[in-house]
């Protein structure tokens, strides 16, 4: 029978890169991250995010969490304890990269002027303005693909409190007025 043997270093890049896949996984199952679009790219570090009315530029974030592997998880293969090391530090990173995705979204929304005081306003009626300001496009079906993401709490204020009939009206009266916009500016195409 022959054994198969790596140097350290090898075993440390295969535990790296097989980390790497788990957390891949990770990201692909989480159900927002999951529908963000990823490629690979070279980064300087800053990404300019909004050029007006105001400039944003966002700068790369550096990432880390603070998890434990002990030794004789590799000594004793407990598969079961590397398995929780695995979905801590899968967990601990999806937590800190919704953070920074909502930190970038709400600061590239305000610096396009895409934000709504909703203080004062029912909840429907400050849907209805967001909306306004929100660009849209869609598909030849007058599906937009958009998904809302709010906090639990909010989507069971939303169910416990319907919108109004005026409020519905108002609410399609809108979207059908961005339709009408987007299909607007996609139909100039000249004949020759």
């Amino acid at each position: 029978m022959n054994k198969i043997s790596f140097p350290l270093a090898q075993y440390d890049l295969a535990v790296i890169e097989f980390m790497r896949e788990v957390r891949t996984g990770s990201e692909q199952l989480d159900p927002l991250l999951g529908q963000v679009e990823r490629m690979p790219v070279s980064h300087g570090g800053t990404t300019r995010q909004v050029s007006e009315p105001e400039i944003l530029d966002t700068k790369m974030q550096e990432s880390s969490v603070d998890v434990t592997i002990q030794l004789e998880w590799y000594r004793e293969t407990d598969v079961d304890a590397f398995a929780g090391f695995l979905w801590e530090f899968c967990e601990q990173f999806n937590s800190l990269e919704k953070r920074y995705l909502f930190d970038t979204v709400s600061k590239t929304t305000e610096a396009v002027g895409n934000v709504v005081d909703a203080k004062n306003m029912n909840i429907w009626d400050a849907q209805i303005e967001m909306l306004k300001k929100t660009e849209m496009r869609f598909d030849e079906e007058g599906n937009h693909g958009n998904t809302m993401v709010m906090h639990p709490s909010l989507a069971k204020k939303m169910h416990e409190n319907p919108p109004t009939p005026e409020q519905t009206q108002r609410w399609n009266e809108t979207m059908q007025a961005k339709k009408d916009e987007y299909y607007a500016k996609k139909r100039t195409r000249r004949l020759s």
